[in-house]
């Protein structure tokens, strides 16, 4: 409750209120602080050249920081998303800028003629995908698939498999 969180505080609810409006905007204020967004966000932003492999290596990377830096508040916020539904409203807004931003990547790739003309919001889903559910199994359960690859191993055969599939080439 906001009264509770007040008394973790130690403050007033009426202060909670005044600064923030509503629970639901303080927990949105929570989930900026610790949501990846602004660091992937400049990644995307001034970091990427236009090579889309070295661009998705990049991103990849930085994802899987992210993740692995605030594994404690993901694990929570996870969690706690299932009792608290305007939790769960405001979680929801994280992912979805962040698979909102990757599609303009994509979709800039796919006008180049760099990327098949396939829906960027999807293929922007798959490719964050790879990395969410290995992250929730490596940072949030403790069970990594391929343990023994490193960190840059994983993401160099993630963004190849996105990248190029898992398919041989026809001879």
């Amino acid at each position: 409750t906001t009264r509770a969180i007040a008394a973790a505080a130690g403050v007033n609810e009426v202060t909670l209120f005044r600064h923030f409006g509503s629970k639901q905007q303080l927990l949105a204020a929570v989930i900026d602080q610790y949501s990846a967004l602004p660091d992937l966000q400049q990644t995307l932003q001034g970091q990427l050249t236009g090579d889309l492999e070295a661009d998705l290596r990049r991103l990849g990377q930085a994802f899987l920081a992210v993740m692995s830096e605030r594994r404690q508040a993901v694990r929570l916020m996870l969690c706690e998303a299932e009792h608290f539904p305007e939790l769960r409203q405001v979680m929801a807004q994280v992912p979805r800028q962040l698979r909102d931003l990757l599609a303009g990547y994509l979709q800039q790739q796919v006008q180049q003629g760099k990327v098949r003309p396939l829906d960027p919001e999807i293929m922007a889903q798959a490719f964050l995908g790879m990395f969410f559910a290995y992250s929730l199994g490596r940072e949030i359960l403790g069970a990594p698939a391929a343990p023994d690859t490193s960190p840059q191993e994983l993401v160099a055969q993630f963004v190849s498999l996105f990248v190029h599939g898992a398919a041989r080439p026809p001879a």
